[in-house]
Formats: structure tokens, C-alpha cells, sequence
């Protein structure tokens, strides 16, 4: 350890980032052949490029330089520096993409501008060049169009390129077509305000009045100093946004208004296509949040019925965990039993069965292979400062089947069919490694290995690296209270040391597990 490189706060924020290249917003392409991720540059780790890998083997390889289509001194909207700071977004170039459902095309934002990667001859075009972001950019379910949110108006043009067309007018920043709204971005985890249905011809999409929102001023702190921002913001108890909800025909841009019921100081928490398209489905949840009630709507006439109700005296958590299935079913996690599980429901609502069950909580949904009758979740499931990628049966339901080894945390991006997934590794020694795997948990390839080894940024440091013991504590009610603990190079357990403490008092964001730590906190250990 003598002979180990000291971290230095100039080393820490300098290029190339020390965590080595991780493998960010990781998807698999829809027919299961290739890995896309987005990897920062060697050179500067705030920006950050497009890469693939086909599964069958291959060096992965750069696909879109973000250095060369990104336009120098392009300031983004205030709606879009805002829209990435409520996802975490940190850094620039190309920090988002999307496929379209056939595997053709590739939708990349490049600082406010839209480009479209066809696969088959690896053509990138430019769709478009306006003074405006183009905000919210997908492909629809079959490729033919590309729609994004511009000025707080709904558009879409050809995907193969040609004039785009406004599918709303009207739309200002108090009253905005297809936008989600601050409580919905930075609370419920949504940030689209519209939904394709899988034919392409409709189009669900928000109606969001902030009129009534109170203005509150706030400082906006930087490296150069602070500014006051005024911002319409819902304090407790003060009237929130008013959301309704649309289907427009993407043809015509008639609009059906959807029935979200009498109450209007509700969350409009997700919306959900039916496989088929014949049914939309919307989670309402009431102010309170202590009920959640899923609608099946007709798109068509926009009436809606209560198929499914949850309720709490405390509190009903948001997923994403709704899964339409072909045959009109559908599956759903619920805390209804005190931890969180999946259940099989029918098309009305009624219950088929239980899928998961005992004393640990399912965490996501990732994925479900039809075919076989199974779904992909990510659970604590033997501790809650670990995480596993697990499969179960929906059809025949038995003790779930660990598709990913223990000791860490993983990630998961199931492919469309459910018959494969990247999945992201790491622990305490471990920086973050991602591979694709087979259904059955089988590493095919490394997408990015990542190791710890000579020529790693990290690797002259590595000997000083300080890992984390772990325990637990008594709460007052009995359950278990997990801690970690980190101590200097040199510690000296007969001394007595100054202590940071990092507590989350936060939902959903717990600190202790047994991932790879910020190089930042290898600072405070080496100052003692």
C-alpha cells in the first residue's frame, strides 16, 4: 500500500473518468443482435458518444460521435436543462436514444436537434436544425414516424425524413400539450406526456394548465455564483398542475378527451397500451396518495372504468410495473402483502394468482418472455444491500430462479422477446462491468469488461482503496437497520478519528449496498 498512488482532488475531476468506461443507458436492440450504450469520451468524461456490440462477437465499436454532430455554443431550453437535471442527466452530446420496435432505426438528440441511424446501411441524417429543442423524441412502435415536444406542441414527421407537422397548436409554457409536469418528473419518475399506440394511428398525450400553480422564488447556485428563479412550483396543500388527458388520431389530429373521473386534484401517475391498441390503460392516484386506481379506457370514446384499486392508510408507491400481455392479461407488482410482488391479473382486472411471494419485496419488473411464460425481475431478494436478476414462472409460479450470481448489484435491459438481457455488475472491488447474457444467466460477452487490472485509470490507486464493512442495528420496532462503514488507509483502530456520516432521509434511496463507490469518497478517507 506504500508503494500505491494517493488520490488527489485534481486527479479525481480530471479525464479519463477513474471508474473506468462504464457502460451507460445500456439497452439490447429489439430482435436480440446487438447492445447500444452510451460510453464517455477518454478525453472528457462529461461528454458522452453512442456505441454497439453485436452479441455474436466483435470488438464493440463507436456509432455516433457526439463531438461531431453537436453544435458548438448550442444553449438548451430552460424545459430541457430542467428535464435533465429532474433525470440526472450530467453530462452532454449524445445523452439519450431511442429504438424503434422493429430494430431499424435509432433516434439520437444531439444537444436540441434530432438525428435518425438507419441499421441497414448504417446511415445517420439530421431530421432537424431549428432554433428550438426538440424535446422528447421518439420513433413510433412501427418506424414511420418521428414525434418530439417543441415550443409545448406535439409534432411528428416521416421517418424517413420530410416536413414535420404539428399534431397540437396552441401550447405555451402555463399550458403545454405533451409535457409532463414538474410533480411528474421529479416525484412519479415520468417524463413523457404522450404515448404511441402500437399501430400508429393514435396518440395519448397530456394537457397540463399551470395557471393556478404559485410562483415561488428559489437560488440557482453555480461555480460563478447565484441567481433567483421564479418557478411555478405546487407547495403542499397549494393547487397543483391540472392534467387532462387526450387521444388524437395522428391522421387528422381530431382529439378524444379521456374520462379521468369528477375529482380533477388528482396525478395522472402512468398510461399503457393494450398490445392489440384497443385499450389504454391510465393510473390515477389521488392527492393523498393513498390510493391508485387503474382505468381501462376506450380510445375511441375516451370512457374509462376501474378495473384495479390499491390502497394504503400511508401511502401507495409508483412502478413501472404494469405489463400488458398479448392474451388481454396483464402483470402488476403490489405491496398489498407487505412487500412488494407481482401478480397475474385478467383484462377486467379480476385476480388470476399470486406470482411472487415471501418476506422480501420484489424491485422492477425488467422483462417478460411470453413464449415460455416468464417474467424477469430484480429483487434484494437474500439481502437488501445486494441485488439479483431473477426469473419466475407467471403461469406455473415457483420459488424464483437466480439468473445472476450474488456478492453485488445488478442491473438488468431485458430484450423485447424475453429470450436474452445486458446486464451491469458491480461491488465494493468491482467497477461497473456489463456483459450479454442468454435467458438462462450465461455471459455470452462482455459488452464492457472493465476490470480493475494495469492500464484501468484506477488501477494505480487500487492498492489504497478502502472497502466498506457492512452490519446492522435495531430499530425500535425490531427491523433491521443496515450500515456501512469505510475507515482511512492506515486505520488505526486504537485511535480515534473524525467520522462523516451520509444519511438519505429519503424514500427509495438507500445508500448502503455493496455497489462501486465514488472515487470522491476515497478523498475524505486518504484526508484521514
Amino acid at each position: 500500500m506504500a508503494q500505491a498512488e494517493k488520490l488527489t482532488p485534481e486527479r479525481v475531476f480530471a479525464d479519463p473518468d477513474l471508474s473506468g468506461p462504464i457502460a451507460r443507458g445500456v439497452k439490447v436492440s429489439p430482435d436480440g443482435s446487438a447492445v447500444t450504450y452510451l460510453r464517455a469520451k477518454a478525453d472528457d468524461q462529461r461528454m458522452t458518444d453512442l456505441w454497439i456490440a453485436d452479441v455474436k462477437g466483435g470488438a464493440p465499436h463507436l456509432l455516433i460521435d457526439a463531438r461531431a454532430l453537436a453544435p458548438r455554443d448550442k444553449v438548451l431550453s430552460e424545459a430541457e436543462k430542467s428535464r435533465r437535471e429532474r433525470q440526472g442527466v450530467q453530462t452532454r452530446g449524445v445523452v439519450d436514444y431511442a429504438w424503434d420496435d422493429q430494430g431499424r432505426f435509432i433516434l439520437v438528440p444531439v444537444e436540441g436537434d434530432l438525428f435518425l441511424y438507419t441499421v441497414k446501411g448504417g446511415r445517420i441524417a439530421q431530421l432537424t436544425q431549428t432554433p428550438g429543442d426538440e424535446i422528447d423524441a421518439k420513433v413510433s412502435p412501427k418506424g414511420s414516424f418521428v414525434s418530439f415536444v417543441r415550443d409545448d406542441n406535439l409534432f411528428v414527421m416521416p421517418a424517413g425524413g420530410g416536413a414535420d407537422r404539428a399534431l397540437t397548436t396552441g401550447g405555451e409554457e402555463l399550458k403545454s400539450w405533451a409535457t409532463a409536469e414538474f410533480i411528474a418528473q421529479e416525484e412519479m419518475s415520468r417524463s413523457t406526456g404522450y404515448w404511441w399506440s402500437p399501430d400508429e394511428t393514435r396518440i395519448a398525450l397530456t394537457f397540463v394548465d399551470q395557471t393556478g400553480v404559485d410562483v415561488v422564488e428559489r437560488l440557482d447556485v453555480n461555480a460563478v455564483g447565484a441567481t433567483i428563479v421564479r418557478q411555478r412550483y405546487p407547495r403542499v396543500g397549494r393547487p397543483n398542475a391540472k392534467v387532462d388527458l387526450y387521444v388524437a388520431d395522428v391522421a387528422t389530429g381530431a382529439r378524444t378527451k379521456v374520462d379521468l373521473g369528477e375529482e380533477v386534484d388528482i396525478y395522472l401517475a402512468r398510461v399503457t397500451w393494450a398490445k392489440d391498441g384497443k385499450t389504454l390503460y391510465v393510473q390515477r392516484q389521488s392527492r393523498d396518495q393513498r390510493r391508485l386506481d387503474i382505468l381501462a379506457v376506450d380510445p375511441a370514446t375516451g370512457a374509462a372504468k376501474v378495473i384495479l384499486t390499491e390502497t394504503s392508510p400511508h401511502w401507495v408507491d409508483i412502478t413501472d410495473d404494469f405489463k400488458p400481455l398479448k392474451d388481454g392479461s396483464f402483470l402488476w407488482s403490489s405491496e398489498r402483502s407487505g412487500n412488494r410482488h407481482l401478480y397475474l391479473h385478467k383484462a377486467d382486472g379480476a385476480l388470476v394468482r399470486q406470482v411472487t411471494q415471501g418476506e422480501w419485496p420484489v424491485d422492477v419488473l425488467e422483462g417478460v418472455d411470453e413464449a415460455r411464460g416468464v417474467a424477469i425481475f430484480g429483487a434484494s431478494k437474500d439481502s437488501p444491500v445486494e441485488r439479483r436478476i431473477y426469473e419466475v414462472s407467471y403461469k406455473a409460479p415457483a420459488e424464483p430462479k437466480a439468473l445472476t450470481s450474488g456478492g453485488g448489484w445488478w442491473r438488468a435491459d431485458v430484450a423485447q422477446s424475453g429470450k436474452a438481457f445486458a446486464a451491469t455488475y458491480q461491488d465494493p472491488r468491482t467497477p461497473p462491468q456489463t456483459g450479454f447474457h442468454k435467458a438462462d444467466g450465461t455471459r455470452v460477452r462482455w459488452i464492457e469488461e472493465n476490470r480493475l487490472v494495469a492500464g484501468h485509470p484506477y488501477h494505480p490507486f487500487a492498492e489504497r482503496l478502502r472497502e466498506a464493512s457492512f452490519g446492522t442495528i435495531k430499530a425500535a420496532d425490531g427491523q433491521d437497520l443496515w450500515w456501512s462503514m469505510r475507515t482511512p488507509p492506515g486505520f488505526d483502530p486504537a485511535k480515534r478519528h473524525p467520522v462523516i456520516v451520509q444519511v438519505y432521509g429519503g424514500p427509495a434511496g438507500a445508500l448502503v449496498s455493496k455497489t462501486w463507490r465514488s472515487p470522491e469518497d476515497q478523498l475524505l478517507l486518504e484526508a484521514g
